[in-house]
C-alpha cells in the first residue's frame, strides 16, 4: 500500500513551490488574456520611431518573438541551476532567484511609465532567468527533501503548482481586471507581492539533506531529515547513514557533458529528453501564450474566451492534483503513454475544428473547441506536464540527477522559443488550422513511438533496475534482427550495461540507491 505524504511534506512542498515554479506557470500566461493592451503599449511606444506606428502583423511578429525571449532568459537560467544548487545549496538559491524575479516585476513596471517598450523586453529576459532558476532549484529541493517513498508524489506538486501559476495569471490578466492596457502593470505588482510573501516562509525550512550531507553538516543534516521525514532523531540518523553511504560509494559527480560522452547516461538521459520534447511540442506551449487569440479567432466574445482561457487553466490544475494522487499507485510508464496518446488525438480534433471553422465560419465550432482543449489539458497536466521535472533524475540516478535535469530545462526552454516565436508568423502565412497541424500533431506522433519501445517504468527503482526494466519493453517490429530475444543473451546485455554503470558511477554501491 503506497503512504500518503505527510501533512508537514504537503505543506512544505506547497510553499516551496508557490515560492519557485508557481511563477513559470504564472508567466507562460500573463501575456495572453492582456494581448491586446501590450500589442497597444507596444505599438505607442515604437509610433514616435516608425512614423505613426507598424502594421498589425508586423506587431504581430515583433510581439511573437517578445512572448518567447521569455524562454532566452530561461534558457540562460538553465546553465545556472547546477552551479547556483552545488554553490549555495537549494533553498538559498531560490533566495537568489526570487529576488532577481522581483527586479524584473519592477523592470516590467517601470517599462509602463517611463514608457520604454524596450525595457518591458528586457525584463522578459531577466524574468526568464528567474522563473526557470525558480522551477529548477525547487524541483530539486522537493525531490531530496521528501521522502522516497513520496518522490513522486511530491515531485508532482511542482507541476502542480506549475498549473496553479496558469490559473491565476489566466484570471488576473483578465481584460475585465488587470488586463487593460492602463492597469497591466498591476500583473506583476502583484506578482511580486506572491513571491515576497511566500518566499518569507522559507527561512523557517531547512536545507535539503542532501546538500547539508555534501557540506558535511552531519547535525544540520539529521534534523532536516527529522524534519521532512516528520521522524524522530534516532530514525531520522538511519535515514541519514543510507544517504551519507549512498554519497560516499558515489565518486563521480556527473557534470552535463558527461551526460553527452557516456553511453550508459546519454542513452537513459536522451528518453528523458524526448519526452521533454514531446511536452514542449504537444501544443501547450501555443495554448499558454495564445489560447485567447485562437478562441476569439474562432467566433468567440471577449469574454467568452476569457472565461474560456481561465477553465482550460482550472482544468489542467485539477488534472494535475489527480496525476499527483496517482503516480505512485500507477506508475510513470502508464501516465506518459496514455496521456500522449490523449493529446494527439487532441491535436487531430483541434486541428479539424479550427479547419472546419475557416470553412464554415460556425460559431458552435468555438464553443466545441473549448472543449477539445480543456480535454487536451487534461492529458497534458495528467502525465507530461509534472512528470517531465523528475522523470530525468529516476532515469539516471543520483549522481547524474541535477545535470540530466539541467538537459530537460534546456530542451524544454529552448523547444518553447523556437515555437512561440514561430506561431504567429507562421498563422499569418499558412493559416492557424495548418500551423497546428504542422508543429504538434507529427512530433508528439513520433515521440509515442519512440517512448512505447524505449521508456521504462522508474518507479522506485534504481539504475541496475532500470537497466533490466529497458529489456523487458516491448520489441520494435523492424528492428527484430537486431534485438535480442534469447533470455541468457538478454541478460547478457542487461549485464554488461550494468557494468557499464558501475564504470561510469565508479562503484557499485553508488548504483544501489532508489530514487
Amino acid at each position: 500500500m503506497v503512504e500518503a505524504p505527510s501533512f508537514r511534506m504537503i505543506c512544505v512542498a506547497v510553499i516551496t513551490s508557490i515560492a519557485g515554479s508557481f511563477h513559470f506557470g504564472f508567466n507562460l500566461v500573463l501575456t495572453n488574456p492582456s494581448q491586446e493592451a501590450f500589442l497597444n503599449f507596444m505599438n505607442q511606444t515604437l509610433a514616435k520611431r516608425f512614423d505613426g506606428g507598424l502594421s498589425d502583423n508586423t506587431l504581430q511578429n515583433i510581439w511573437s518573438f517578445v512572448v518567447a525571449i521569455l524562454f532566452l532568459g530561461a534558457l540562460a537560467g538553465s546553465f545556472s541551476i547546477r552551479l547556483i544548487a552545488d554553490w549555495i545549496g537549494r533553498k538559498n538559491g531560490l533566495y537568489i532567484s526570487i529576488a532577481v524575479g522581483v527586479l524584473a516585476g519592477g523592470m516590467s513596471i517601470a517599462s509602463k511609465f517611463i514608457p520604454l517598450f524596450e525595457l518591458y523586453i528586457a525584463s522578459r529576459i531577466v524574468m526568464g532567468w528567474s522563473v526557470s532558476v525558480s522551477l529548477g532549484l525547487s524541483a530539486l529541493f522537493l525531490s531530496e527533501a521528501s521522502p522516497k517513498q513520496n518522490r513522486g508524489a511530491i515531485g508532482m506538486m511542482t507541476g502542480t503548482c506549475v498549473q496553479l501559476g496558469t490559473v491565476c495569471g489566466s484570471v488576473i490578466a483578465m481584460p475585465q481586471i488587470f488586463g487593460t492596457e492602463d492597469l497591466w502593470w498591476l500583473i506583476y505588482a502583484t506578482e511580486i507581492g506572491i513571491m515576497l510573501f511566500f518566499g518569507a516562509a522559507l527561512p523557517f525550512f531547512p536545507e535539503s539533506p542532501g546538500f547539508l550531507i555534501q557540506r558535511g553538516a552531519t547535525e544540520a543534516a539529521t534534523k532536516s531529515i527529522a524534519y521532512y521525514y516528520n521522524c524522530e532523531i534516532d530514525e531520522a540518523e538511519k535515514h541519514l547513514n543510507e544517504i551519507k553511504e549512498e554519497q560516499k560509494n558515489s565518486t563521480k559527480n556527473f557534470k552535463m557533458m558527461d551526460i553527452v560522452r557516456k553511453k550508459s547516461l546519454r542513452d537513459k538521459a536522451f528518453i528523458g529528453v524526448v519526452v521533454t520534447f514531446a511536452m514542449s511540442f504537444s501544443g501547450v506551449a501555443v495554448i499558454n501564450a495564445f489560447a485567447f487569440d485562437i478562441l476569439k479567432d474562432t467566433g468567440l466574445k471577449v469574454l467568452e474566451a476569457s472565461l474560456a482561457n481561465d477553465a482550460i487553466s482550472v482544468v489542467s490544475m485539477i488534472s494535475s492534483i489527480v496525476a499527483a494522487v496517482i503516480v505512485d499507485r500507477n506508475g510513470r510508464r502508464p501516465l506518459l503513454l496514455i496521456s500522449f496518446a490523449g493529446i494527439l488525438v487532441c491535436n487531430l480534433i483541434i486541428f479539424a475544428l479550427m479547419f472546419t471553422f475557416y470553412k464554415f465560419e460556425n460559431h458552435v465550432l468555438g464553443f466545441i473547441l473549448i472543449c477539445f482543449i480543456c480535454i487536451f489539458t487534461f492529458f497534458f497536466a495528467l502525465g507530461p506536464g509534472p512528470l517531465c521535472y523528475f522523470i530525468n533524475a529516476e532515469l539516471v540516478g543520483q549522481a547524474a540527477r541535477s545535470a540530466a535535469q539541467s538537459w530537460a530545462s534546456v530542451i524544454q526552454m529552448l523547444s518553447r522559443f523556437v515555437i512561440v516565436t514561430a506561431f504567429l508568423p507562421m498563422k499569418n502565412q499558412l493559416g492557424e488550422a495548418w500551423s497546428y497541424l504542422i508543429l504538434f500533431v507529427a512530433p508528439v506522433a513520433a515521440s509515442l513511438v519512440y517512448l512505447y519501445f524505449s521508456l521504462p517504468e522508474t518507479k522506485n527503482k534504481n539504475p541496475f533496475e532500470v537497466e533490466e526494466a529497458i529489456e523487458d519493453l516491448p520489441k520494435f517490429p523492424l528492428c527484430g534482427k537486431n534485438r535480442v530475444y534469447d533470455r541468457k543473451q538478454s541478460q547478457e546485455m542487461v549485464l554488461s550495461r550494468q557494468m557499464q554503470l558501475v564504470v561510469d558511477y565508479g562503484s557499485i554501491e553508488s548504483l544501489s540507491y532508489r530514487l
